[in-house]
């Protein structure tokens, strides 16, 4: 059977003292030391005490020297030790302090005084031990829960579009997405039918698990309307990936569930040097001789919203070395800078006019450095996704 009483070591050089102590805490399981050295080697050779009684003036190494080889060792240092003793002067007592004491009990004993400090003592000992087992319970749960989360990451970038692939369908390009999470729920996709090239930059709703679950959702829906039934204008992408969204959730004015995503959709034909552009909520930027376009999204999501109607495509002709950028708008929400405020869109695209000119995949270096000196010490509060691309 295992005792379940708290465990005190007695440890005093007069066996009528050990007597007294042992008759006064009888409701303790007890053991006992008449000496420091036997003293210490019970308490580092057994089972811990929950508590140490502890003498100072005894043969060998008194107490004050026993209490400071004790706080030193990691196995012992945790333990509460209190001195009982005969002095009683404040030098004694901001000596036994030092040495790590948690408090004094006279000589001789007051029996109600004697059971009061124990019980207190024992008291906190047991209520730190118990906080110490609910911490390891707490971090072996996080530990398993985050190694699910990593292992769902692998599974997530497996989905993203390969290197390979991008190199293949676009020309320069970089693409910064940085989970606020482990996992995200920004995501992006790209894709080629007929010799034109689909590019998307998608923002789920919330982020870690629940971002990254939509995000897988929306990246089979995307494959499934653009990969298997052919689509290519975005304006009709969204439509019908909405209208999936909306039926694979269930979705209606009285359901809870109103999960969706802010997103836009590019198509490359590199024939006609034509882009067309559809965006729900996100729009895109295109900069050409230095000058910085924005072509808006309708404001309604790819979900149930107030808005129901077909979305908009928008058709741009392009020219060689015009940089379009497509984003999330995590990177502009993120709190920091000298009076910790948001970014903005404007600073946002500030900062894309300023780096534009740059080879793709340093104005990626740039943006992640003005990203972590912008963001200071606070936390990133949103995933966050930018895609730039040279045409």
């Amino acid at each position: 059977m295992i005792n379940t009483k708290p465990t005190i070591l007695l440890v005093d050089d007069s066996q009528v003292n050990l007597e007294i102590l042992k008759d006064a805490l009888s409701k303790y399981v007890t053991y006992s030391a008449m000496d420091g050295d036997s003293a210490l080697e019970l308490a580092l050779s057994r089972e811990k005490p929950d508590l140490i009684l502890l003498d100072i003036i005894m043969p060998g190494i008194d107490g004050f020297e026993v209490c400071k080889i004790l706080k030193s060792n990691e196995a012992t240092r945790e333990i509460p030790v209190i001195f009982i003793t005969g002095q009683n002067d404040m030098d004694s007592i901001i000596k036994g302090f030092e040495a790590g004491a948690v408090d004094f009990i006279s000589k001789p004993f007051n029996i109600l005084e004697l059971k009061a400090r124990v019980k207190t003592q024992v008291a906190i000992k047991m209520a730190r031990d118990q906080n110490k087992r609910l911490i390891q319970k707490i971090e072996a749960i996080n530990k398993k829960l985050t190694d699910s989360i990593e292992y769902a990451k692998k599974i997530q970038n497996a989905s993203l579009p390969k290197k390979e692939d991008m190199d293949r369908l676009l020309p320069e390009y970089f693409v910064m997405l940085k989970p606020r999470d482990i996992v995200s729920g920004d995501f992006y996709w790209v894709s080629e039918i007929d010799s034109k090239v689909i590019i998307v930059a998608a923002d789920c709703t919330g982020h870690g698990v629940p971002g990254a679950i939509m995000s897988m959702f929306g990246v089979a829906y995307l494959h499934e309307i653009i990969n298997n039934r052919g689509e290519t204008e975005p304006a009709k992408i969204l439509d019908r990936l909405r209208e999936i969204v909306i039926d694979s959730l269930q979705q209606d004015e009285k359901s809870e569930i109103k999960d969706g995503m802010d997103i836009s959709i590019v198509t490359i034909d590199k024939t006609k040097k034509e882009l067309q552009f559809a965006g729900a909520f996100n729009p895109i930027i295109l900069i050409r001789n230095n000058f910085l376009n924005i072509y808006p999204a309708d404001h309604m999501p790819v979900s149930y919203g107030e808005v129901d109607r077909s979305f908009r495509n928008h058709t741009i002709n392009y020219e060689n070395g015009d940089c379009l950028y497509m984003y999330s708008d995590g990177y502009a929400s993120q709190f920091g800078g000298p009076n910790d405020k948001k970014l903005m869109q404007k600073g946002f695209r500030q900062i894309i006019s300023e780096l534009h000119p740059l080879p793709m995949e340093e104005q990626k270096d740039q943006l992640e450095k003005h990203f972590i000196d912008w963001k200071g010490s606070n936390d990133q509060i949103d995933d966050i996704l930018v895609m730039g691309i040279r045409l």
